[in-house]
């Protein structure tokens, strides 16, 4: 007896969406469009944080020694800095591992290898290559090597040139946080308001209909849950709308990506997996679809 009146009222909250068909278009147009934009938000965020993840591997801050600085100075120097909790890694290249990668990079270059050759001592420093955990952290480790214990070792930091590029992948990224989330909290309110309408209008074209209900002892959820229904109904038309558009889209540009970004990005990759992006959808506009018509029901569903 419960599945055959659990059946009814599936099939009333379905006939309420069919019924109030352009109610339900608009409704699913809004939810679809809010989705879109945290579909867009979560995966333009995942982008940039490849990018930067992908950058901030080739930027490092490369500190310079002077000539007559003892290796075991160096490496005790290496010692100190990777007790900063700052610093993923500090890698020692000597000077001659440097010329000799130099020689390798440029060894095309015919003018350049005889340039060497006519060299009688090593004109590259021993280096250490300083490696941040975050971007953010790299103005505090040039202010580390800095100080004055430092001085007498080191002769170059090349922080400042590395800094307009460093800050500017800090700042995409913030960017990029606000105003995706911004978008994302602007539509999911209006996302509830057109919904909290619809079942509005849902509630007053029935209310003939719930008066006789209330008359034959129908339930509260009996009455209440068709809307709930409908609002349900709402979030899988989003989702699989969403869903559809959002796989032709990933297919088009994750190689284009891969390229660009010179990365290895699947359809398992989080951020562009279309299975937890179709669920994070799926659960956003059921959270949204069930809030907008609880608030609805209760303000204006009188049984």
């Amino acid at each position: 007896m419960e599945s055959i009146t659990l059946f009814r009222v599936i099939r009333t909250g379905m006939t309420n969406f069919y019924r109030n068909f352009w109610l339900s278009a608009t409704a699913t147009l809004i939810m679809v469009v809010t989705l879109a934009i945290l579909t867009l938000t979560l995966v333009s965020f995942n982008i940039t944080r490849v990018a930067i993840q992908n950058i901030q591997e080739r930027v490092d801050i490369s500190v310079y020694f002077k000539t007559q600085v003892s290796e075991r100075q160096i490496l005790d120097i290496q010692g100190e800095l990777q007790k900063l909790p700052e610093i993923a890694a500090v890698k020692y290249v000597s000077a001659a591992d440097a010329l000799a990668s130099f020689k390798e990079k440029h060894s095309d270059n015919q003018l350049i290898q005889d340039s060497l050759g006519q060299l009688t001592d090593n004109p590259l420093p021993p280096t250490l290559q300083v490696k941040a955990k975050n971007l953010n952290d790299y103005p505090k480790i040039a202010e580390e090597l800095s100080k004055v214990e430092y001085s007498a070792f080191i002769d170059k930091v090349n922080f400042q040139d590395n800094r307009s590029v460093i800050e500017r992948l800090s700042r995409i990224l913030s960017a990029v946080k606000r105003l995706g989330i911004s978008m994302a909290a602007v539509f999911c309110f209006i996302a509830i308001l057109v919904i909290f309408n619809t079942i509005r209008l849902t509630i007053f074209n029935r209310r003939e209909e719930v008066e006789i209900m209330k008359l034959v002892g129908a339930t509260n959820w009996y009455i209440r849950w068709p809307f709930i229904i409908e609002s349900i109904m709402y979030a899988l038309a989003a989702s699989i709308i969403t869903i559809l558009f959002t796989i032709p889209i990933f297919n088009y540009l994750l190689p284009r990506l891969n390229t660009y970004l010179g990365t290895n990005l699947t359809n398992d990759t989080w951020g562009f997996n279309l299975w937890i992006i179709f669920a994070i959808q799926l659960v956003t506009a059921l959270i949204l679809g069930i809030i907008s018509s609880t608030i609805a029901i209760r303000r204006y569903l009188r049984i």
